[in-house]
């Protein structure tokens, strides 16, 4: 039997100081009555902001001074705030603005609205327009403007947990309708991005080192001399283990193909170019075909995406998701897609004519191209010297470096951290080049933008915009559940915004995390007014970065300050001054250790209390809010990521450039059988 759709429904809710929510709909009309344990006064306000189906729209709310006071942050985009006033003759006057192109508009007149009042209840009454027929979401709440409290102060939130109060607010609950549903309650309470549905615990596991046992670990051996992890060893064993834990999402970290020293020509990919590589197993994130996968973690090269495959169906069947990385602002110099040469960068940039290597910024072009000089063509890397090797890497045997890269004798292309020179520094990251997303970085006023934005909405779509999409679209097709963004702050927020609409109509769940950091120069701002005049003015990358509805960001500032206690010379109440505003805060995901971060057992680390330092740490850390956390495989057992082990010498950290393996990780491994035999009592408890 068919269940006929329903042409009416409410709900009634209790929200924050008192306030009663109900809303209903008939066939065509969404109604809301909010009421109040004493009347709304004439200098008082209510506001009602909304998003209709999967409009575009903006998580951050307009503020004004006697208008819409300070700050308000939505748990959803939303494409319109009403405003209803009480009039000097008691009736209730209803205002709108409106998110379009990519800002939101003047307050108007909302002819389309009706307000009433009867008694302590405020109605708004909204046509269901056809844009309007299939779901809303919306948050309600007031604010009081008489006195001094020029910036308002809100009380009455849909969302009980709200508190009332002067300043900032963010809203973390919404009310969410689905019309013409037959289900019984067609209202219900969400909240962003489903973020109450299961607190996210990520487990990154670097396949390179995760499943590798063999025990050499000979600094800058090769994959034979001290072995690599494989698809195969995250077996089901491994993964019930990791679900044990509780972990809900794992992160596999450099799954992607790299640049490498290892020789696999067997398969058409033979080893790249010494001057290109930092470690002979190469950075992870050099990334050389974006489309493919690195060959070291399948049992058998030619075979590797159905092995990938075959680990994702064993994820997906214990009820883990999968993500992996997404590295958007640069790639390997050597980068060439075997898998999708169609969207190749350079030769197929300006829509497929190929990039106009005389400009350094074209916005049809994907890359950014020095200008010829007396110092260059050719580019010269910083890995060789009259005659003598400087790179880690060079300075091995038998790697026949020269300091030149045959791909850039008679051109040359910016370095992922924006060197724009021809000999660019070891420090730099020479062995890649930055992708053009239409910003110019160079230009000091930051505001050449040749891509859609709020002071050009129709501006064309960039090529290397539709070339990303085309990459997180082909990892949606094969079944990753999510990406973590390499550096996401060096990438416009409007291409964020884009993207990520783009890849939640393909799939709504998808799980998007950044790595940004406010305090790094080569942040992007964006170009919306309401953004960039947070926090007095200042900004912050990361209010740009969830408004273009990442799930989290990284909680970086917290981290930093509780290290800062253990090393010296921080103070417990830094951290309160790390916390900073609650909408990033309570959406940022929060580490102890990542591949980046040094290890919390390294002897020269976290005051040099060894493993025993992790378990306060990580109280605090992944009890602090209520967002994401992250763990790096091997702090769980108190790795100690002693001594050199290839191209980053003895930094604490354990190596991402090389091929290595985790002592005391191993012991927890024990032959694959993951049932931790080999730790100690200490390290069990």
């Amino acid at each position: 039997m068919t269940e006929e759709p329903t042409t009416s429904g409410s709900r009634s809710v209790a929200g924050a100081d008192g306030a009663q929510i109900r809303c209903s709909w008939m066939s065509d009309e969404f109604m809301l009555d909010y009421e109040l344990p004493r009347p709304i006064t004439a200098e008082q306000t209510v506001f009602v902001a909304l998003r209709a189906d999967r409009q575009n729209g903006s998580a951050i709310l307009p503020y004004t001074e006697h208008q819409e006071g300070s700050t308000v942050f939505l748990p959803f985009k939303a494409h319109a705030l009403y405003e209803l006033r009480r009039s000097s003759a008691g009736a209730v006057d209803v205002f709108v603005r409106r998110f379009e192109n990519l800002s939101w508009d003047d307050l108007i007149p909302a002819p389309e609205a009706r307000g009433e009042v009867n008694g302590a209840t405020i109605t708004l009454r909204i046509p269901l327009i056809p844009r309007i027929r299939h779901s809303l979401s919306f948050v309600t709440y007031a604010k009081n403007f008489a006195g001094a409290m020029s910036w308002g102060s809100l009380f009455g939130c849909s969302d009980a947990a709200t508190p009332a109060g002067q300043g900032d607010k963010y809203v973390a609950h919404y009310l969410h309708g689905v019309f013409g549903s037959a289900v019984k309650m067609p209202f219900s309470i969400n909240s962003r991005l489903d973020h109450d549905s299961q607190k996210v615990r990520i487990y990154q596991l670097f396949v390179r080192l995760f499943g590798n046992t063999n025990g050499t670990r000979k600094p800058n051996g090769t994959i034979n001399e001290n072995g690599v992890g494989k698809f195969s060893d995250i077996n089901e064993s491994a993964i019930a283990s990791l679900k044990q834990m509780g972990f809900t999402h794992i992160w596999l970290t450099g799954v992607l193909q790299q640049a490498t020293g290892t020789d696999y020509s067997q398969i058409g990919a033979p080893a790249d170019e010494p001057d290109l590589l930092k470690g002979l197993a190469g950075s992870p994130y050099a990334i050389k075909d974006y489309f493919d996968l690195c060959p070291d973690y399948a049992q058998k090269p030619a075979e590797r995406l159905p092995e990938f495959r075959a680990l994702l169906e064993r994820l997906h069947s214990a009820g883990l998701k999968a993500i992996i990385d997404f590295v958007p602002n640069h790639v390997a110099r050597c980068y060439s897609s075997d898998v999708q040469p169609d969207l190749h960068f350079g030769s197929k940039g300006q829509e497929g004519r190929g990039d106009d290597i005389t400009k350094f910024f074209d916005p049809g072009n994907n890359f950014f191209y020095l200008t010829p000089g007396s110092d260059g063509p050719p580019l010269r890397l910083p890995t060789w010297k009259d005659g003598q090797p400087l790179s880690a890497t060079c300075q091995l045997a038998g790697q026949n470096c020269d300091g030149f890269f045959e791909g850039e004798r008679d051109l040359g292309r910016v370095t992922g951290n924006n060197v724009t020179s021809w000999t660019p520094q070891l420090g730099d990251w020479y062995e890649t080049v930055k992708l053009n997303y239409g910003f110019d970085f160079s230009d000091p006023t930051q505001k050449r933008r040749e891509y859609p934005h709020a002071g050009a909405p129709d501006k064309a779509v960039p090529d290397t915009w539709v070339k990303m999409d085309g990459v997180i679209d082909y990892w949606q097709s094969v079944g990753v559940d999510g990406f973590r963004c390499d550096m996401a702050h060096m990438i416009p927020p409007e291409f964020w915004s884009w993207e990520i609409e783009r890849a939640r109509s393909r799939r709504p769940d998808v799980y998007f995390m950044a790595e940004a950091y406010d305090d790094d120069p080569a942040k992007v701002p964006g170009s919306d007014p309401i953004v960039a005049g947070l926090n007095h003015g200042r900004g912050n990358v990361m209010f740009g970065l969830l408004n273009a509805g990442f799930n989290a960001v990284y909680g970086a500032p917290v981290y930093r300050a509780l290290k800062k206690i253990y090393d010296g010379p921080g103070w417990a109440n830094d951290i309160d001054d790390a916390v900073g505003d609650e909408f990033i805060f309570h959406n940022s995901v929060h580490y102890a250790e990542n591949h980046d971060e040094v290890r919390l057992a390294a002897s020269s680390q976290w005051g040099g209390h060894g493993m025993k330092v992790g378990r306060p740490v990580a109280a605090i850390l992944y009890g602090i809010s209520r967002g994401p956390v992250l763990l790096y495989n091997g702090q769980e057992v108190g790795e100690p990521g002693a001594g050199r082990e290839g191209f980053g010498g003895d930094d604490a950290r354990t190596s991402i450039f090389g091929y290595w393996s985790m002592p005391e990780l191993v012991k927890w491994n024990n032959d694959h059988t993951y049932d931790g035999a080999g730790l100690s009592g200490e390290q069990r408890s």
